[in-house]
């Protein structure tokens, strides 16, 4: 690990767990809804990495900037597609990948990322050019337990 980060745990359901390493220097924020659960770690700028299991992401708004195919392939119901294209018996909608990565520039002209993989989501927002390095290194460190 390096000097600039800090592992934190995440699990959103007993059996489930994940370690991400963070920048330091952190508030952690949580939010849980019945069985979604987030983790933000925020720092005084307002730049923030996220972990989370909720449907939509904090990043939901600037990935519908994005256009609305790209929104509805990233958060469609996967399971309702996959029922749909058997019942077709072919591949008529496209099927949101296990690992869906998306980022770009919100309208503070600060970075953000969304990457989705299986049923858990990882990203930041509001990150400035300067830390965006760092910020991405974060986010290649996600492990499965």
């Amino acid at each position: 690990m390096s000097k600039e980060l800090n592992t934190v745990k995440y699990s959103p359901k007993a059996h489930l767990k994940y370690l991400l390493d963070v920048p330091k220097g952190y508030e952690i924020k949580g939010y849980e809804v019945t069985v979604e659960k987030e983790r933000r770690y925020v720092y005084k700028d307002s730049s923030f990495v996220y972990i989370t299991n909720f449907r939509k992401t904090h990043n939901y708004e600037n990935i519908k900037s994005l256009g609305d195919s790209v929104l509805q392939l990233r958060f469609q119901n996967e399971e309702l597609t996959k029922q749909v294209n058997e019942l077709l018996e072919k591949k008529q909608v496209a099927v949101l990948p296990d690992t869906f990565e998306l980022s770009g520039v919100n309208s503070k002209l600060l970075f953000w990322k969304d990457v989705k993989i299986g049923r858990v989501s990882i990203g930041y927002d509001n990150v400035p050019k300067e830390k965006k390095e760092l910020f991405d290194k974060s986010l290649k460190t996600l492990k499965m337990k």
